[in-house]
């Protein structure tokens, strides 16, 4: 028998004869410990972090329900030939329809034009702007930033990307490789979109140098983590007036605390960490799971993996 330890019901997956799923949760894992039936794990990040102190002779596969990998220990799966893979672009619409919604929020001024039941509207008339003409730099042009690059086509804009790691993309004018090119070309946006996740390199890149290189009227849309933010500098700017403001989304604590000190800016708006949340979501991640977990069960490779681990590598067709 080949097990399957999951933390999303895989209801409806019609797997082997030979195969079947257990529920468990970061808090259950350890007590299938040693078990060597298992052969893979589906969940999220705390539960590849809870597993990796476990012992299971026959696992393969931890198959993320995210997108990021934050604080998954993949380089210790690798040394024991086990496959990490994302649930990558499976977010991708949702998060890019939320940049969207942001850049429009701010533009159109909605925060401060609630509704039409008041006797008498204030319209911001002189500071309702359009998104034609701007230019907007999209941090990490990899799945995520590409959908919003594409979904910002129609709009006008001059799209450019920064990511040292991705090639030139047709959906972006340009993509500036290194930060010391970023750093030189940062001031002339009027939005930046970070889609950047939490790794090393990463960690507070917006710093205070690179905040002041940014024009006092560019709005940060964040969909990413905000460990790339350094949160001192970045509540100052905003604070402070010295950008435009900000949509934020991702914050440490979900949902984001009513005392989050971000509510209390006129200039920002503060989602409950919804951008990647859909109805279409989960039967996507499903389909996705499904695929992955028939691939392992038929010894060949899943799609998606991370952490450079080549499964069935050499298998004869």
């Amino acid at each position: 028998m080949k097990l399957i330890l999951s933390q999303l019901s895989l209801e409806g997956v019609h797997l082997s004869k030979d195969a079947k799923v257990r529920l468990v949760s970061p808090q259950t894992i350890e007590k299938e410990s040693g078990n060597p039936e298992v052969v893979a794990i589906v969940g999220s990040r705390a539960l590849a972090i809870r597993a990796v102190s476990c012992s299971f002779p026959q696992l393969k596969l931890i198959q993320l329900t995210s997108a990021g990998a934050d604080h998954v220990p993949c380089a210790v799966y690798q040394k024991r030939q086990v496959a990490v893979s994302n649930a990558a672009d499976i977010y991708r619409i949702p998060i890019a329809e939320t940049v969207v919604f942001g850049m429009l929020t701010m533009a159109k001024k909605l925060r401060a034009n609630p509704n039409n039941r008041r006797l008498k509207l204030w319209r911001h008339y002189r500071t309702i702007t359009e998104l034609a003409g701007k230019q907007v730099l999209i941090l990490g042009a990899g799945g995520i930033g590409t959908a919003v690059a594409k979904r910002l086509a129609g709009f006008e804009l001059t799209v450019d990307g920064y990511d040292p790691y991705c090639k030139q993309k047709p959906e972006f004018q340009t993509i500036w490789r290194t930060k010391q090119k970023l750093c030189a070309e940062i001031g002339r946006y009027d939005y930046l979109v970070s889609a950047l996740p939490d790794v090393p390199q990463t960690k507070h890149f917006f710093d205070a140098s690179l905040l002041s290189l940014l024009k006092p009227t560019a709005v940060v849309v964040s969909v990413g983590r905000m460990s790339v933010f350094e949160e001192e500098a970045f509540y100052d700017a905003l604070s402070k007036r010295r950008l435009g403001g900000a949509v934020l989304d991702i914050f440490e604590k979900l949902p984001n605390p009513i005392q989050n000190r971000y509510r209390r800016l006129s200039n920002v708006v503060v989602l409950p960490g919804v951008a990647a949340i859909s109805q279409e979501v989960q039967p996507r991640l499903k389909r996705m799971i499904a695929e992955n977990i028939h691939a392992l069960l038929a010894e060949n490779p899943p799609k998606n993996i991370i952490n450079g681990v080549e499964l069935f590598k050499g298998k004869s067709k």
